[in-house]
């Protein structure tokens, strides 16, 4: 009788298992699916120009390209949407996995730029042949990778600070008893201005930071500000190869005064 009941307890527990899982598979079917939804519109916008009226005053898809990822990028960082990333510490996998997934979706539409250049076919018979062919536009060929290489140095150098020797107080909040959660005694490393005090406050124990640490900031910093210039070098050479409309050279003040 007993092992009975046992078996009925165990078959009870099986079904609620499975009913479980299936309930996390849906749940799970459900979110990609808005995921889906969502990607579908922002990339219309992207096709359509950010107009979805179908009239066709949309801008180009550049422009579009461009406003969608200085968007994500604020989202990302400055708004709550994301939540705020204003210290130094690895990104949330979720965040994370959310910035790829945007930018992966932003930057498809460059597999669709494409320019030809002529290339020579060989055919069966030895002739040679002169065709046009679609490859990747030159420039795109050259710095996206090398911006997406930038993009992974920023957030490996974010990765970088998993177990530092300094923490973050909120500006307006330090107490006793907050800035003392890590133990010991502490020292505020620097002292905000008004205009900035909804940043938090990097604190550090009393005796200052060890040379390993101070040593691992430096190289991280020193690091991103290479990752700053390469990446202003490309947009400088981007910007440099675009050519200016005569009509738009021709409307600017005549006087330079006006033109700062």
């Amino acid at each position: 009788m007993k092992h009975g009941a046992s078996q009925a307890v165990i078959s009870m527990l099986g079904v609620k298992q499975h009913r479980h899982s299936v309930d996390e598979k849906s749940d799970d079917l459900d979110l990609l699916e808005t995921e889906l939804d969502m990607m579908r519109e922002r990339f219309s916008k992207l096709l359509l120009g950010e107009d979805m009226s179908g009239v066709g005053k949309g801008v180009c898809t550049a422009v579009t390209i461009s406003n969608s990822i200085t968007n994500l990028y604020d989202n990302f960082f400055n708004t709550t949407a994301f939540g705020q990333n204003l210290k130094l510490e690895p990104l949330k996998p979720e965040k994370k996995a959310m910035w790829r997934r945007e930018m992966n979706c932003l930057l498809s539409v460059c597999d669709y730029i494409l320019e030809f250049s002529p290339t020579a076919q060989y055919l069966e018979d030895g002739t040679i042949v002169e065709m046009m062919t679609s490859k990747p536009r030159s420039d795109i060929y050259i710095n996206l990778p090398a911006l997406q290489k930038l993009d992974t140095m920023l957030i490996e150098i974010l990765d970088s600070f998993q177990d530092t020797k300094f923490w973050y107080a909120e500006q307006g909040t330090i107490s006793r008893n907050s800035t003392r959660s890590r133990g010991g005694s502490f020292r505020r490393i620097v002292q905000r201005k008004d205009e900035k005090w909804w940043l938090p406050v990097p604190c550090v124990h009393l005796g200052g930071l060890i040379d390993k640490s101070r040593k691992h900031l430096n190289e991280k910093r020193d690091c991103a500000n290479q990752i700053h210039k390469a990446a202003m070098a490309i947009n400088s050479s981007a910007l440099a190869e675009m050519d200016i409309p005569e009509t738009y050279m021709s409307n600017l003040p005549k006087d330079s005064t006006k033109l700062l």
